[in-house]
C-alpha cells in the first residue's frame, strides 16, 4: 500500500494519534517547565552555594540517559497508560530546561547585577528583575531543546500505552509496513519542526530589543 492510500484509509486514526501526541507533549512540557524553573530558581537564589553546580552536573549527566531507559523505569514504577507516559516525558524533558536556566542565570552580566545592587535591589529583585530577563534567551533555548526531545520521546512512550504517533511506528515495525512507519516518523518530525518554529517566534516576541541586538 502506498503512502497516500494508507493515509486516506487511516486518516481518522492518524488525526486522533496527532491529537494524543500533542496532548502528551502539552501536559509533559507544562510540568517540565514549571518544575524545571522552580528547581533552577531555588538553586539560583543562593548563588554562592554548591547546589547550583551540583544541579548543573546532574542535569548534564541525565541528558546522557537513553529515553527508552527512562520510559522503562517509569513503566516499572507506574505501569502503563497516559499518566506514566506523561511522567516519563516530564522527567526526560527536565534536564535541558534546568541546565540552561541555571547556567543562564549564573552567567547574567555582572555589570548589570552590580548596578542593581548599587541602587538597593534585594536578592529576589535582582533575580527576577535583572538575571531572569537577561537569561531569558538561554532559558528559551533549553525549553526549545526540551520540546524537541519531548516530541521524539513521546513516540517511544507509545510502548507503555501513551498512544500517539508512536503507535504507527511500532505497528509498522511489527508488520513491516513502511507506510505506517513513514506516517508516524514523518509526522513526529513535522510536529517537532512546527513547535520549534512557534517557540522561536515566542522567544523573539518576548526578548527585549536590547538583548536581541547583542546576540
Amino acid at each position: 500500500m502506498n503512502l497516500c492510500a494508507y493515509f486516506l484509509q487511516n486518516r481518522e486514526a492518524i488525526v486522533a494519534a496527532i491529537l494524543r501526541h500533542l496532548e502528551l507533549f502539552g501536559l509533559a512540557m507544562s510540568i517540565s517547565i514549571v518544575l524545571g524553573l522552580a528547581i533552577s530558581l531555588a538553586a539560583s537564589a543562593r548563588p554562592r552555594a554548591k547546589s547550583a553546580r551540583a544541579i548543573l552536573n546532574c542535569a548534564a549527566a541525565f541528558q546522557a540517559v537513553p529515553s527508552i531507559a527512562v520510559v522503562a523505569l517509569v513503566f516499572l514504577v507506574l505501569g502503563i497508560g497516559i499518566k506514566p507516559a506523561v511522567a516519563a516525558l516530564s522527567v526526560y524533558s527536565l534536564a535541558p530546561i534546568i541546565f540552561n536556566s541555571v547556567s543562564g542565570i549564573a552567567s547574567a552580566d555582572r555589570r548589570a547585577v552590580e548596578a542593581a545592587e548599587a541602587i538597593g535591589y534585594t536578592g529576589a529583585q535582582i533575580l527576577f528583575k535583572v538575571k531572569l530577563p537577561l537569561a531569558f534567551p538561554v532559558i528559551m533555548g533549553g525549553i526549545r531543546s526540551a520540546a524537541t526531545i519531548n516530541i521524539g520521546t513521546a513516540a517511544v512512550a507509545s510502548v507503555i500505552g501513551g498512544g500517539g504517533l508512536g503507535d504507527f511506528i511500532f505497528f509498522g515495525l511489527r508488520l513491516r509496513n513502511d507506510a505506517a512507519i513513514l506516517i508516524g516518523a514523518g509526522l513526529s518530525a513535522l510536529l517537532a519542526i512546527l513547535i520549534d518554529a512557534v517557540l522561536a517566534a515566542f522567544e523573539k516576541a518576548l526578548t527585549s530589543k536590547g538583548l536581541s541586538s547583542h546576540r
